[in-house]
């Protein structure tokens, strides 16, 4: 395949991605991957892509934080799909831990609809909704606050955490990659989530589609540490493969019904 040939499907596949890997662009090729690694030299020096870690990004997409107010209004209607599927594994005397994140904050208002639960959480936002309900033991275990995204985190929230322990753990993540595992876009939330998920018995991470194929900055866990992936119908497509490597990939529809 000619160089040239070779610069318009990476590019191709950038457009449909957003992202690629320098392993994925090699086996996709049939190329090795230090020809992949100069042609992304090569793209970057005009100006059509962006080389990251072990891979390459179109130019203008560049992860960025966003605070949780800017994040809220996006892939709203997934994102209440997915917390009602999340909803199906509480049972009423629960002791649950729910981390930071808008999906996450979508099943702590449905929890208004449950009993007797005990909740940990390091979302302050969650906590309040959550007292508002008037029904659960809400415990936040305290820490230092990001503002971006309400999110308690640091060393003395990871100590309280490490001092508790629950059935079942529900959080988020920023990408879901099979190679690359969980990722979160900082490092901070990355390790509250990791200390979490130790002091659960059962994992569920919560995220829509938009967030599959998707590496960020810190990774917290592979998909196959987790109990199981929720995640809309639009994700379809990422089942089988999930599946053959016997990952828990559970599906919900708009209206929050199992398909």
């Amino acid at each position: 395949m000619l160089a040239a040939e070779r610069h318009s499907k990476i590019l191709e596949q950038l457009r449909a991605e957003q992202s690629v890997t320098v392993s994925e662009l090699s086996q996709a090729l049939d190329v090795s991957e230090v020809t992949i690694r100069k042609d992304l030299i090569k793209l970057e020096n005009d100006g059509l892509l962006t080389r990251i870690h072990g891979g390459a990004t179109i130019t203008d997409f560049l992860p960025v934080e966003r605070s949780f107010t800017e994040k809220l209004a996006e892939r709203s209607e997934e994102k209440l799909a997915i917390a009602h599927q999340a909803l199906s594994h509480i049972q009423p005397g629960d002791t649950i831990m729910i981390g930071a994140g808008t999906t996450t904050m979508e099943l702590a208002k449905l929890l208004r609809g449950m009993n007797d639960l005990t909740v940990v959480t390091n979302a302050v936002n969650i906590a309040m909704e959550l007292n508002s309900q008037g029904k659960h033991h809400v415990i936040l275990i305290g820490g230092e606050m990001r503002h971006k995204s309400f999110a308690l985190v640091g060393s003395v929230a990871a100590e309280n955490l490490r001092n508790l322990s629950v059935f079942k753990c529900f959080i988020g993540a920023d990408g879901i990659h099979l190679e690359h595992g969980l990722t979160t876009l900082n490092l901070a939330e990355a390790q509250i989530n990791q200390v979490m998920m130790e002091r659960a018995r059962k994992v569920y991470v919560l995220v829509d589609y938009s967030k599959f194929g998707e590496t960020h900055l810190a990774k917290f866990a592979g998909v196959s540490d987790v109990d199981r992936i929720i995640t809309d119908a639009a994700a379809r497509p990422f089942v089988e493969r999930y599946v053959e490597l016997g990952i828990n990939l559970e599906l919900a529809s708009p209206q929050g019904v199992s398909r």
